[in-house]
């Protein structure tokens, strides 16, 4: 949409380019004579009314930059320096050539985030490089796999594909862990955890350091970095051997159970707190206070989580805890928006994540 002003400047209603969750902040651009002027949070958007955070307003360094590579560059041979500017058809036939005499099995396609900064609201370009690659027969690597991949795949694991919303959350939520979740890349949910707090809703911050979300928190557990997995099984000790599952649920809607409580044995909170740096009586508390808050959501972090050897498994630890708990398919309970999931506005796994189109 594109409201005019004065003439010559156009004053153009788009969304943020950049990747925060769970949804796309509204911006108003302004284009004098086809240039970018400037840009500021759009006030009338229903959802972020007005915010842009520091990554969008910077946003605009992308549009004009003068380090911007417009033309295609190639060299004689790998490790050599010495690029030169090359056409578009130069560069394209190039690429055409050694993807032909490699063959489509051979060759690998990977799209990442400078791919997506510029559209990353409708990933047309990430759509069109799969299907290329689908029409070819090529490989198409996952970018997320050094982001958010990893853990949404240890979730998807456990069942938790789909998430409950942030204005859910805020309305229902009795307890809320923010794990790993850093409020500054995901500022949109950060007023609906203040709502909940003000309603009277715990909130505990879990994560590495003091970051922006323990202002907003009740509580804070500082782990060491990729011990999540050892912190949820601790926790899932305490529950298990205290009795405080809800076996209802654990019958109707989990598979597993005597082997995750044969598991979690092993893990005892003096364990966990030894793995974590988390004092055990903390733990326990955590634990206790999770199982007997009905209901208790989990907001799970973007990628800050999954990006160390094996953080898959945290993942699926803590993916098991709502099923343990009553806590799936409630209001208020389960999972809060994260990458990925089917509820956090681009529904991305409902939509092709699971049929790789």
């Amino acid at each position: 949409m594109t409201m005019t002003t004065t003439p010559g400047l156009r004053v153009v209603r788009t969304m943020c380019p950049m990747n925060c969750h769970p949804t796309l902040c509204g911006m108003l651009v302004e284009v004098e004579d086809g240039r970018l002027v400037g840009l500021r949070g759009d006030p009338d958007n229903p959802d972020s009314q007005g915010f842009l955070c520091q990554r969008g307003q910077a946003s605009r360094e992308i549009i004009g930059n003068p380090h911007r590579l417009l033309h295609p560059l190639v060299r004689a041979r790998r490790g050599a320096d010495a690029w030169r500017q090359a056409t578009w058809d130069e560069a394209l036939d190039l690429i055409a050539a050694r993807m032909r005499a490699a063959g489509g099995e051979a060759v690998g396609l990977w799209t990442g985030h400078g791919l997506a900064a510029t559209n990353y609201g409708t990933r047309i370009s990430g759509h069109l490089v799969r299907r290329f690659a689908n029409l070819w027969g090529a490989q198409s690597w996952s970018g997320t796999m050094i982001c958010w991949g990893l853990g949404g795949f240890g979730l998807g694991l456990t069942g938790h594909l789909e998430t409950n919303t942030k204005e859910d959350m805020s309305a229902h939520a009795q307890l809320i862990l923010l794990w790993g979740a850093n409020l500054a890349s995901q500022p949109n949910t950060a007023r609906h955890v203040t709502a909940a707090r003000r309603r009277g809703a715990h909130v505990v911050t879990i994560d590495v350091r003091e970051t922006e979300a323990a202002a907003q928190s009740d509580e804070t557990l500082i782990v060491r970095p990729g011990s999540d997995a050892a912190l949820a099984l601790g926790m899932m000790h305490v529950i298990v051997t205290e009795g405080r599952w809800d076996r209802a649920c654990v019958e109707r809607h989990t598979v597993g159970f005597e082997a995750l409580a044969a598991h979690v044995r092993d893990y005892p909170p003096a364990r966990a707190a030894e793995a974590t740096g988390v004092p055990a009586e903390q733990i326990v508390a955590l634990a206790r206070r999770y199982a007997t808050t009905t209901p208790a959501m989990i907001v799970v972090g973007g990628s800050s989580m999954h990006k160390s050897d094996g953080s898959w498994t945290g993942a699926r630890a803590i993916g098991c805890l709502p099923g343990l708990t009553g806590n799936v398919g409630i209001p208020g309970g389960g999972f809060g928006p994260r990458h990925g999931g089917a509820t956090h506005g681009q529904a991305a796994p409902r939509r092709y994540g699971r049929r790789g189109v």
